[in-house]
């Protein structure tokens, strides 16, 4: 009996041994490339991992904006540069040159680093006013490295690795603090008309603006806008009306 035992004992063990290897071997091979805000471990509430992002320029002043998408690698750091293979998903529909540029002139893990940071210009295009388009980044396999883990899960919701995503617009929205008392009907004509007046950028008027400024900002703006009248220079909106304050400035 206890020779049967030994034996089973054995066959047990000899199991374990080859279901650990197989579980090693899992880990062998190239390590793997990852769009870092997708894989990233949350640094604080509401810091949630990503596969996506949107790029509006509704309630900016500027005409362009770079902004960054990180690349990061498992494994150990290396004594030599690793270049990964980046590509563009053929469902983007945004435009190379016209819409957006690749800063980057190659996609590089430099020596003794485990990430690196792609720079991505976007172009400001009146198509965006209409429009929303797609800028969709795949990571492939080449020779360093591996896209193996493709998705995470986060609150039932899949996150992609390997595919990371940038919806791009300037279609307007109405800042939340904009108060028709004192601004009147919200049109985009306006908003543009007020950053540059004012010397302000439209996104103030969404979260920062106070009732006092926005009191101020409406008489500046409804005596600027007599003032081009009495010279001759109405302004007009777009379907042709004048363009007029709120009715708490008048």
């Amino acid at each position: 009996m206890s020779k049967l035992i030994l034996n089973i004992l054995g066959l047990a063990a000899l199991g374990i041994l080859f279901g650990c290897e197989k579980e090693l071997n899992k880990y062998e091979g190239k390590p793997t490339v990852y769009f870092y805000d997708a894989g990233k471990i949350p640094a604080f509430n509401g810091d949630n991992p990503k596969d996506s992002t949107i790029m509006s320029f509704s309630l900016a002043k500027a005409q362009d904006s770079i902004v960054n998408m990180v690349i990061s690698v498992t494994g150990a750091k290396s004594d030599v540069d690793r270049p990964y293979k980046l590509v563009i998903n053929p469902k983007s529909d945004a435009v190379a040159g016209s819409h957006y540029e690749i800063l980057n002139s190659n996609f590089v893990i430099k020596k003794n680093r485990l990430a690196d940071t792609v720079k991505i210009k976007f172009f400001r295009r009146t198509e965006m006013q209409s429009k929303t388009y797609l800028l969709n980044f795949d990571l492939e396999e080449n020779e360093n490295f591996s896209p193996e883990m493709k998705y995470r899960t986060i609150s039932n919701r899949q996150v992609s690795l390997v595919s990371y995503r940038w919806f791009v617009n300037d279609i307007i929205k109405k800042p939340g603090r904009w108060l028709d008392g004192y601004f009147g009907t919200f049109t985009r004509k306006k908003l543009l008309l007020m950053a540059e007046v004012l010397g302000i950028e439209p996104a103030y008027l969404d979260a920062s603006v106070s009732i006092a400024e926005s009191t101020a900002y409406g008489k500046f703006m409804q005596r600027y806008l007599n003032e081009q009248k009495a010279a001759g220079k109405t302004v007009y909106e777009d379907d042709g009306s004048e363009m007029m304050m709120g009715v708490s400035v008048q």
